[in-house]
């Protein structure tokens, strides 16, 4: 990111900051209480797993766990068959495996369904956030880069998503398939929770096939669970107390209103599979460090982060943002670059609805690779001092 991308996405997160304080509800303390201990119950709870899975397919979902990221492609493609086009919706399962440039790959476009993440894909940027993507480019800059493969879309915010949303529209009417990801999955019910704002997810799963990609740690006991998660993962993302649509999925469209016997297959999709993908999450779990499979992706320790907030999406890798993000690589692939950025000053821990402890994780992890204290302190002070000198000169 450039100085006037880190800026902007400042001003972005300082608009959602604003709208927490204005917004924020008087038993929130209390709900992220609760959150925190389901997913000490649920997180690598493999009886939770093999009962939700079991009351899934109950409802007559298909479901897959895959071990592999390799192993979820087969599976997509083979979902897939010979169709040419699918479309997509925000997935940041979908991101970590790079299934978009996969697909490409054996000759199939994708298109991706929410504004910011089509956007994105046309201009081949990397996210500023997993739940605002395009938080670091203002809409002007947006229209300047359209301009130049040759599109002339207008610089106010309303014609950029009036020209995105019709392209968007022409996919999902030719398409066959549609891909999701997903916030939840509970095991009471057997069911799969899905939240959205934008409303393209109830286009997207309409399709033919629904093929919905999400990892092993979504799984809540109930309903009632995931829906306190929701409640909080809106909050954190965007200010708002709850989305604006939220799709549970229990099966394919069924109907018993002739003589109360139930018929299935009433309306598209005609199949629902679901794949459970583990990559290395459960290797996480056994090196010790299951806490940071707790998070629900909110995005809001980036929004406080003072490293986040001075060199953007540098720090982080690929769609691994932030510190959490490069723990999580480094636990995956053993990579520890950039793993010393982190000032380790608490404000990511301070802010995470699970209070994940994302300071002591990294200390851990550097001290696998050279423990040089001093290297450490000087970097990160350093950084922390122009964060604070370039946030005045902002002001």
């Amino acid at each position: 990111m450039n100085y006037d991308e880190v800026a902007a996405m400042r001003k972005a997160f300082k608009t959602v900051i604003e709208r927490q304080r204005i917004n924020s509800p008087p038993d929130f303390e209390m709900k992220k209480k609760q959150l925190k201990t389901a997913r000490k119950i649920c997180v690598g709870n493999e009886t939770l797993m093999k009962t939700t899975i079991s009351n899934l397919e109950k409802n007559g979902i298909i479901v897959h766990v895959a071990k592999e990221k390799q192993n979820a492609f087969e599976i997509i493609l083979n979902e897939i068959g010979g169709e040419k086009l699918v479309v997509k919706s925000k997935s940041n399962v979908t991101k970590e495996i790079e299934l978009t440039k996969t697909l490409k790959n054996k000759g199939i476009t994708v298109i991706e369904t929410d504004i910011g993440d089509r956007i994105l894909q046309r201009l081949v940027l990397s996210p500023s956030h997993p739940t605002g993507p395009i938080s670091h480019i203002s809409a002007k800059d947006i229209a300047e880069r359209f301009c130049g493969q040759g599109i002339h879309t207008g610089e106010t915010p309303e014609e950029i998503v009036k020209f995105i949303r019709e392209e968007i529209s022409e996919s999902i009417r030719k398409s066959n398939i549609g891909i999701t990801g997903a916030n939840a999955l509970t095991a009471e019910e057997g069911s799969i929770i899905i939240t959205h704002n934008e409303g393209n997810i109830s286009e997207v799963r309409r399709k033919k096939t629904h093929i919905i990609l999400t990892s092993i740690d979504k799984i809540y006991t109930n309903i009632e669970e995931a829906m306190n998660m929701l409640k909080i993962l809106s909050f954190n993302a965007t200010g708002a107390i709850i989305p604006s649509f939220v799709d549970i999925i229990s099966g394919v469209s069924k109907t018993a209103d002739v003589e109360k016997k139930f018929f299935r297959g009433i309306h598209p999709p005609e199949k629902v599979v679901l794949i459970i993908l583990d990559n290395k999450r459960s290797e996480i779990i056994r090196q010790g460090y299951r806490e940071l499979l707790y998070c629900i992706g909110c995005g809001n320790c980036l929004l406080h982060c003072p490293m986040y907030n001075t060199i953007g999406n540098m720090y982080g890798k690929d769609n691994y943002l932030g510190g959490k993000g490069l723990a999580y690589n480094s636990l995956c692939s053993g990579e520890t670059k950039n793993l010393d950025l982190c000032l380790t000053c608490g404000k990511c821990r301070d802010n995470c609805p699970v209070e994940i402890d994302l300071p002591g994780i990294i200390r851990e992890l550097r001290g696998k690779d050279i423990p040089n204290d001093v290297y450490f302190f000087l970097k990160s002070h350093f950084y922390w001092v122009y964060y604070n000198l370039s946030m005045k000169l902002q002001d």
